[in-house]
């Protein structure tokens, strides 16, 4: 890091005090997301509020420092790493929660945990639904980021389906606000900035629509043979257009890991099982429905659960599954591929071709009822043949999956680990307009700069 730098860090923690720190190795995990990819930021800025995020674009524009966001760091794609000679702007202190119960709306700032949100509207008999895995983990200002879905995604959306107003600081140190924070909106501006990546501004609060409780209906567990009949299985589902609040996969290899990981229920061994949850006034019979098509396609082992406790229980199975994969493995490389859910069989059955050919322990999960399916692969031991394996695994699962009609992220972004690939799906033209939307709002790239594109 040269003088220069160092002078500006020193003179930032003067003037904030506490709230930067300069010893960073003390707070190892800041130096990395869930992608496991570390590089050492030489500061990082605990912001308190909006005023603080202000100050800091403005001294970091100045002084020609980058900066990168961070909320909880759950993530999979590297982006919230640090960058080198970079301010880390940590926002994870802006903890505003107010919910408007008449006008069905949550005022919030981005380090709210998503959980925090959804059981504080709860207990206002209101719900919010995009809940990811990383639900009790993550933040809404990273779910913004990234334009986080979840389990509850198919039937009532993701959290783009939900924002309905933004506040932030953007790269030239002006207050950008948009939707029910605007006097007048004449642009979508916050579908631009939901899912960018932190690359555009930094969003200081958030405002989120609220949807009254609903009903909730019985959980089903179903256990297959193969992953391609429980694939056919949601295919069918989908095809008779039922639509379950949640429809999860997992195949064999991720069941065990969660088992291993904590055994909430006894189930028994199978090769692939789906997780169903019904809500609102037709969730018993879209239930029995439900039942009779997972008979249909051979279901080994099928239980209908009513009681939330008992079914709380069929649900840790999914919900600790990230948790209990990256536990098995001495290292985990997660891909959140997606295709149309008529698509899902020749997915799985690709994932599955892939497992028998790599002497790679691969498994899969996902959110089923929009064909989001997350492609783990583990690493048992340090072995460069096996880091080979992988790349190419990878490369093959982004080309597959494109040619099936899907996208190479459904959740999860891009970042750094697949910036790369990202010329596979977009043509030079639409990568050029993405490119100038990034220069309208970040002209000097002091924002996550080298994320996302090459």
């Amino acid at each position: 890091m040269t003088a220069n730098r160092s002078a500006f860090f020193q003179s930032l923690a003067d003037k904030f005090g506490p709230k930067v720190i300069l010893n960073t190795a003390s707070l190892p995990d800041y130096a990395r997301d869930a992608s496991e990819i570390k590089v050492a930021p030489p500061a990082i800025f605990f912001a308190e509020d909006e005023n603080d995020v202000f100050e800091a674009v403005n001294l970091c524009r100045q002084a020609e420092v980058p900066i990168v966001f961070r909320g909880a760091g759950t993530g999979y794609t590297g982006g919230c790493v640090p960058v080198p000679d970079g301010l880390m702007l940590s926002l994870q202190h802006l903890k505003k929660l107010e919910i408007d119960v008449p006008g069905k709306r949550a005022y919030c700032g981005p380090g709210v945990i998503t959980i925090e949100l959804m059981k504080a509207a709860e207990k206002l008999e209101l719900f919010y639904p995009p809940d990811p895995a990383s639900y009790d983990e993550s933040t809404l200002g990273g779910n913004v980021a990234e334009c986080a879905g979840g389990l509850h995604c198919k039937k009532y959306g993701v959290t783009k389906d939900y924002v309905i107003g933004l506040k932030g600081v953007t790269a030239d140190g002006e207050i950008i606000k948009t939707g029910v924070y605007s006097n007048g909106d004449l642009f979508n501006l916050e579908g631009v900035l939901i899912g960018s990546e932190g690359m555009l501004a930094a969003i200081t609060e958030m405002a989120f629509r609220l949807i009254d409780l609903p009903q909730i209906g019985p959980t089903i567990l179903a256990a297959f043979d193969s992953p391609e009949l429980a694939a056919r299985t949601v295919a069918e589902i989908t095809r008779r257009g039922i639509v379950p609040a949640v429809m999860e996969y997992m195949d064999g290899d991720a069941i065990a890991c969660s088992m291993e990981y904590e055994k909430s229920v006894e189930i028994e061994a199978a090769a692939a099982i789906l997780l169903f949850e019904t809500s609102g006034n037709q969730a018993a019979r879209e239930a029995e429905e439900i039942e009779n098509i997972c008979r249909k396609n051979k279901s080994s082992f099928l239980k209908l659960e009513t009681n939330r406790d008992e079914a709380e229980k069929l649900w840790k199975i999914r919900r600790n599954l990230s948790k209990a994969v990256k536990a098995s493995a001495r290292e985990k490389i997660s891909e959140d591929v997606a295709v149309p859910p008529s698509k899902l069989p020749e997915l799985v059955n690709f994932v599955a071709q892939m497992t028998r050919e790599y002497p790679l322990r691969i498994n899969s999960y996902g959110h089923a009822g929009d064909g989001n399916l997350h492609v783990n692969f583990l690493v048992q031991q340090e072995d460069s043949d096996v880091k080979g394996f992988i790349d190419e695994g990878i490369r093959r699962l982004f080309q597959r999956t494109l040619e099936l009609g899907g996208t190479l992220t459904g959740e999860h972004g891009i970042g750094l680990t697949k910036k790369e690939f990202l010329p596979l799906e977009f043509d030079p033209p639409t990568l050029q307009w993405m490119k100038g939307i990034k220069t309208v709002f970040d002209p000097v790239n002091l924002f996550n700069p080298g994320k996302m594109f090459i």
